[in-house]
């Protein structure tokens, strides 16, 4: 009988880097390359229109103009804010109404579960087109609010500088929530029932029972949820652009927002680029890093 042929990555064979290679390559075309001219373009005053390079090399002027821009610093402020607040409103609510979910009757809860994740089925544009209609003077949000007597003079949602952008956040729990308590409910299902009958012997409550095992058993889960909430928030566009557009007077204006109104509306191509790498640098040192750390710090144990 004949030798049996097979590869070994030992050996050095070259099948598993060909079989990479259209994966690779697609990575490189589709991320890489647009990356790298991005970068090169953040060194040049180019616009839309075909302008000469050799003639509009600035070097570092644009990231230079980032800081006696106040709108761009205001941008970098309003997209700080906006992450924090609705990264934290999906961890605390999803991770309520998981629990909560958990706690009902199985027949109620699988009615529940679909409903609850309907939101994550709509376009965030779309979202920020209903929650228009829900801020609008006329709409369910002030009908509601009126029984305790709070009118648009006490909260005037989109429509003040003060609340412009919590209202944006509020708009993004609504959507984002539901995929949380998703995520969390799979967390909380995967630990052993029998930690928390022995937390109950021992006498230990609900809130200490989660404090104590769950909480330190999702620290991976909410790391996960941590990381991919942050980023996605810290480069939030269509939720504030179709919602408030930025405005008013720049109160919920994004980065992303900002360097699409440079690019597309200003046509400060170059200047909108050097918007865009400050946003992933900035976005790197804040969920980035730690994320790392986290993980180094795992490895090493």
């Amino acid at each position: 009988m004949g030798k049996k042929f097979r590869f070994s990555l030992e050996k050095g064979d070259l099948l598993p880097t060909l079989l990479m290679l259209p994966a690779l390559l697609m990575i490189l075309l589709i991320m890489i390359v647009p990356l790298a001219y991005g970068l090169i373009l953040s060194f040049f005053d180019v616009g839309f229109g075909g302008t000469d390079f050799r003639e509009s090399f600035v070097g570092v002027a644009n990231y230079l103009r980032f800081f006696r821009d106040g709108t761009a610093k205001r941008a970098v402020v309003n997209t700080i804010l906006f992450s924090f607040g609705a990264t934290l409103g999906d961890l605390v609510f999803g991770t309520i109404g998981a629990v909560m979910l958990l706690k009902v009757s199985e027949r109620l809860g699988r009615f529940l579960r679909p409903i609850v994740t309907i939101p994550l089925l709509v376009s965030p544009i779309i979202v920020g087109l209903i929650w228009r209609y829900i801020y609008d003077v006329k709409g369910i949000l002030y009908w509601f609010l009126g029984f305790f007597g709070v009118g648009i003079q006490e909260f005037p949602g989109v429509t003040g500088a003060s609340t412009s952008l919590l209202s944006t956040v509020i708009a993004h729990w609504w959507q984002v929530v539901p995929f949380v308590i998703i995520v969390m409910t799979a967390g909380l299902l995967s630990i052993p029932e029998e930690y928390y009958e022995a937390a109950y012997v021992d006498g230990a409550g609900a809130f200490r029972s989660f404090w104590e095992i769950s909480f330190p058993l999702l620290k991976d889960v909410y790391m996960v949820v941590l990381l991919i909430s942050g980023v996605d928030t810290l480069k939030v566009f269509d939720i504030i652009y179709s919602l408030t557009g930025g405005g008013p007077n720049n109160s919920s204006v994004s980065m992303s927002i900002y360097a699409y109104s440079q690019a597309f509306e200003q046509s400060n191509l170059s200047y909108a680029m050097a918007l865009s790498f400050i946003a992933m640098i900035v976005t790197f040192l804040i969920f980035g890093v730690p994320f790392i750390r986290h993980n180094l710090s795992k490895y090493k144990e």
